[in-house]
């Protein structure tokens, strides 16, 4: 069966937009990922009132992109880890199997 996808409305930062992420791929709701952005914008007019919509919505969007990238590297890294320490193991027990029998 099919299903069809809904466009859904939000308000950010006086803007109406209209979003539908993939949700059979992706485990975050349209909502969840609004209410996400609608902090992080709060967070910096509260740090900066000063600024403007649209300097708000670049720095939100520069913010998430700094975490998303760092996160990457992060992930990249421990799989890097988890690699070497697998290879190791695995060079171990070949080392120590044969003395075994």
């Amino acid at each position: 069966m099919e299903r069809i996808r809904e466009d859904k409305e939000f308000e950010v930062l006086g803007y109406r937009i209209k979003f539908t992420p993939n949700e059979e791929e992706e485990s975050v709701s349209a909502l969840e990922t609004v209410q996400f952005v609608r902090a992080l914008a709060e967070q910096i007019r509260q740090k900066a009132p000063h600024l403007d919509n649209g300097q708000i919505a670049t720095l939100t969007a520069l913010q998430i992109a700094n975490e998303k990238l760092s996160n990457e590297r992060d992930f990249e890294a421990n799989i890097n880890k988890l690699h070497t320490t697998a290879r190791d193991a695995l060079q171990f027990i070949e080392e120590v199997s044969p003395s075994m029998m």
